[in-house]
C-alpha cells in the first residue's frame, strides 16, 4: 500500500471531494492522507508522494505572508529531508505561471508564435503604469492591438486574479490597474478548448467564452474569467450577435489540440495543469491564452479513478527506475569513458524523466549548447517534430 499525502485549500477540497473517494484510492493501493500544513510532515509520513495545490500559499507568500512561507517550507523540508518522496507539482515549476506576463514568456520559448505556425500566443505587453500615454506606447511596440483583454499579472491563488476587462480603445486605458498584462483579443466564436493534462493523459473539455468583438470605441466591460467558461454558463457576453450565428461551426483537430499540450507539458515538466486555447475564426489558427496548474477538471470523466491510476504508475516507474540507478551505478563507474546507458521511464511518468535527447532542440524549452543539433528536424513546424514518448515498460536503454 502507497501512502500519499495531499494538501489543498479549502475551497479546491470541497470541488474534488477527495476524502469521500478514500475507498476508491484504497482499492488501487493507495492509502490517501489528508496531511497537517502547519506541523512537521515527518511525524505525520512517511509518505511516498504528495500531491498539493499550494497555488494561493505561494502567491501570499511571495507577498511576506509568514504563515503562508512556513507553511510552504514544511513540504519543502520534508521533501529535501525525504528525497525518495515524489511532489506533484514541483513547486520551481508551479511558480513560473505565477505571473502571467513570465507565463506568456514561457509560451514563446515553445516556438508557439512563428509567423507561419498554426499555433500562437496573442501579442501581449506587462503594464506596470496608469500612465495613459506611456502605456499606448508599450501596447503599439508591443503589437497589442484594440480590443485587448486586462488580466492581473497574478495569474492565480488569488479572486482578483480572475477579474479581467475588455479594453476598446485609449480612453479605456484609464480602466487598467497595474500591474496587468494586456492582450490582444482575439474573435472565436465564444467558444473555448480546455485541454485537461495528467500524467501522460490528456482530455479535451469545450467550454462558452467571449463572442466576438470589434475595435469600435465602447465601454470598457468588466468580467470575471470563472464565471464565463462556467460549464453551461449564460452570460450576454458568451451570447453570439446574430451576424455571427449563421456561421458553419468549427471543428478543431483535436490532435493538434493534444500535440500543443505535449509541447507545453515538455516546457514546463509538470503532470497536473491545463491550458486554454481558442480558435481564431478568420484564420483558423489555435490561440494559447492561459495555463493554470492543477485545475478543477470539470468535464474529465472518472477524475479519481484517472488520478488514482496516474498516481500509481508514478510511483511504480519511480521505484523502478531508483532500482535501476542502484542496480548499475557501478558498472557504469568503473567505465567513465562509455557513453551512459540512461533508463526509460514508463508511458505513466512525466516526460521530461526520460533522458534521451530530443532531436528538436529548441521548440520543446530546450536550450541549444545542451542538445545535439539535428537541420531536418528544425525545419518541422513543433507539431510535427517528434515527440518523446516514455516507453510502454520501465527498462534500461
Amino acid at each position: 500500500m502507497k501512502r500519499v499525502g495531499y494538501w489543498m485549500s479549502q475551497k479546491k477540497n470541497k470541488r474534488l471531494n477527495l476524502e469521500d473517494h478514500k475507498e476508491t484510492f484504497r482499492n488501487a493501493g493507495i492509502d490517501l492522507v489528508k496531511f497537517d500544513i502547519d506541523q512537521s510532515l515527518t511525524e505525520q509520513g512517511p509518505f511516498d508522494l504528495i500531491l498539493h495545490k499550494c497555488t494561493g500559499l505561494m502567491v501570499a507568500a511571495k507577498d511576506g505572508d509568514l504563515t503562508a512561507e512556513c507553511q510552504i517550507n514544511n513540504i519543502k523540508d520534508y521533501i529535501e529531508k525525504n528525497p525518495g518522496c515524489i511532489i506533484v507539482d514541483k513547486f520551481e515549476h508551479i511558480n513560473h505561471l505565477l505571473d502571467r506576463n513570465y507565463q506568456y514568456q514561457l509560451l514563446l520559448q515553445c516556438h508557439l508564435l512563428d509567423s507561419d505556425s498554426p499555433v500562437f500566443t496573442p501579442s501581449f505587453v506587462n503594464l506596470t503604469t496608469a500612465d495613459t500615454q506611456s502605456n499606448i506606447h508599450k501596447l503599439r511596440e508591443a503589437n497589442v492591438t484594440y480590443p485587448f483583454v486586462c488580466k492581473p499579472i497574478v495569474a492565480h491563488g488569488k479572486k482578483e486574479s480572475h477579474q479581467m476587462s475588455i479594453i476598446f480603445d485609449d480612453y479605456g486605458l484609464t480602466d487598467i490597474q497595474p500591474p496587468c498584462v494586456a492582450q490582444s483579443f482575439i474573435n472565436h466564436n465564444a467558444v473555448l478548448y480546455k485541454v485537461f493534462i495528467i500524467g501522460d493523459q490528456q482530455f479535451i473539455v469545450e467550454r462558452p467564452s467571449i463572442k466576438n468583438l470589434l475595435p469600435r470605441g465602447q465601454a470598457t466591460i468588466h468580467f470575471d474569467s470563472n464565471d464565463v467558461s462556467k460549464p453551461n454558463s449564460s452570460s450576454f457576453l458568451t451570447e453570439l450577435d446574430q451576424e455571427d450565428v449563421s456561421k458553419i461551426p468549427f471543428t478543431p483537430d483535436y490532435e493538434r489540440l493534444r500535440e500543443t499540450g505535449l509541447i507545453i507539458q515538455r516546457q514546463l515538466k509538470m503532470d497536473l495543469f491545463g491550458i486554454d486555447v481558442i480558435v481564431d475564426c478568420d484564420s483558423g489558427r489555435y490561440a494559447v491564452i492561459d495555463i493554470n496548474a492543477f485545475p478543477g477538471y470539470e468535464g474529465v470523466d472518472n477524475f479519481v479513478e484517472v488520478l488514482c491510476n496516474y498516481l500509481i504508475n508514478r510511483m511504480s516507474c519511480n521505484e523502478t527506475v531508483s532500482s535501476d540507478a542502484e542496480q548499475y551505478s557501478d558498472a557504469e563507474k568503473q567505465d567513465q569513458n562509455k557513453p551512459k546507458r540512461l533508463k526509460v521511464c514508463s508511458e505513466h511518468c512525466m516526460m521530461y524523466k526520460c533522458q534521451k535527447e530530443p532531436r528538436n532542440t529548441e521548440g520543446f524549452g530546450y536550450s541549444s549548447d545542451s542538445m545535439t543539433s539535428d537541420a531536418e528536424s528544425q525545419d518541422e513546424t513543433p507539431w510535427k517534430q517528434p515527440i518523446k514518448r516514455c516507453s510502454k515498460h520501465c527498462q534500461k536503454q
